[in-house]
């Protein structure tokens, strides 16, 4: 019986010996295993934070003078009829949105109305393109403080957050010697009439170009309660229209589009950098906002050089004013030839299925982008 208890002793010391070895064996594996990861984010710490950018850097943006003041007292002269056309819209459409050039929700609108071609007649369409473009440089003034504010921190040396530094990112306007996407000559004998001239196709990059045309179709005139973040940011139901009328819906839902055809999310060190793409909490800046969307598209998808190589599914920028600011985004989802009159645009805000081609734009002297889908890294 001693022995047995001696035995069962011996035993106990031996398999709690080789417990101690297993846990350190296990720790060991965990630190191997562990610690690249923590090196690796120890790095990127380390390389966030220096600034991106210099004071060197800021670019203002464009305005027509120094004195907003003024520019307004102007306008309200020069822009009467459209302002008085836009006003009526308003208060026809019931719309909670105040008549005033200086509140940003009223601003937004008018940019928003940008691309309603088949909202009002030619002569009216042609007034309020010219106060949108008004608006667009107006709203500068603005941004130009904000960029003031930011090169005063990197003229004294201040280390910027990765969050401003994204924020700084998204702030500084287009070049104006970016590339954008040029429009073909048009010539009516050359011009294709009726069914798509797009390849229907899932393209080697995995995205499928009717899939995100299915689904602009599906949604053009409403919201996916699937994608609610920016309802719930307003503090209403995204099953409720008025709800609608509370943001720029353009670049969100073009999103989704070419999500649904097979783009895939990216994720960046934050969601307010241009290199992430995706919906989730919180969803990225380049989710829903245009000009973040641009800064993510054209380094992963290039910009197309001329308006012939854009095909169903692509996507479009405008920048309404020329000012270096990204104001809207569509999806082709019909293309009947090569020229920009056969690219019919879907959208959101407001909200149109085909009423509205590429001609459109370039007539009203809308600087374009486009993105060739199929090129995109993905």
């Amino acid at each position: 019986m001693g022995n047995v208890r001696k035995n069962i002793k011996m035993g106990r010391k031996v398999s709690m010996r080789k417990q101690l070895i297993s846990a350190l064996v296990l720790a060991v594996a965990l630190t191997t295993s562990i610690t690249p990861t923590f090196a690796a984010e120890k790095v990127e710490v380390k390389e966030n934070r220096g600034n991106v950018f210099s004071a060197k850097d800021i670019v203002l943006y464009k305005t027509i003078s120094d004195d907003s003041k003024q520019e307004k007292e102007k306008a309200m002269v020069e822009h009467k009829d459209a302002i008085k056309i836009i006003k009526t819209y308003i208060k026809t459409n019931e719309l909670p949105i105040v008549s005033d050039v200086n509140d940003p929700t009223y601003q937004q609108f008018v940019l928003s109305l940008g691309g309603s071609f088949d909202e009002f007649s030619e002569e009216e369409m042609g007034k309020i393109v010219s106060f949108v473009k008004f608006i667009d440089l107006y709203e500068n003034h603005e941004k130009n403080d904000k960029l003031k504010q930011y090169k005063n921190k990197l003229t004294n040396n201040t280390i910027l957050s990765e969050e401003e530094n994204a924020e700084l990112n998204s702030l500084l306007p287009v070049s104006s010697n970016a590339e954008s996407t040029a429009e073909n000559a048009v010539s009516t004998n050359d011009e294709v009439s009726g069914s798509s001239m797009s390849p229907m196709t899932v393209y080697s990059n995995g995205y499928d170009n009717i899939k995100a045309r299915d689904y602009a179709y599906k949604w053009w005139d409403g919201r996916n309660p699937a994608y609610d973040y920016y309802a719930y940011k307003e503090g209403c139901s995204v099953y409720d229209t008025n709800c609608w009328k509370k943001w720029n819906d353009c670049t969100n839902f073009v999103s989704q589009a070419i999500y649904t055809g097979g783009m895939k999310l990216r994720y960046g060190s934050h969601y307010t950098s241009s290199s992430s793409w995706s919906y989730g909490v919180v969803p990225s800046y380049s989710w829903g906002g245009a000009h973040n969307f641009y800064l993510h598209w054209k380094s992963r998808a290039g910009i197309a050089s001329s308006v012939s190589a854009l095909q169903t599914g692509d996507v479009v920028n405008a920048d309404f004013g020329g000012d270096g600011q990204i104001d809207h985004t569509a999806i082709i989802t019909k293309n009947t030839g090569s020229y920009s009159s056969n690219k019919y645009l879907t959208q959101h805000t407001s909200d149109k299925k085909e009423t509205t081609t590429l001609a459109n734009w370039y007539n009203s002297g809308y600087k374009v982008y486009g993105y060739e889908m199929d090129k995109a890294s993905n």
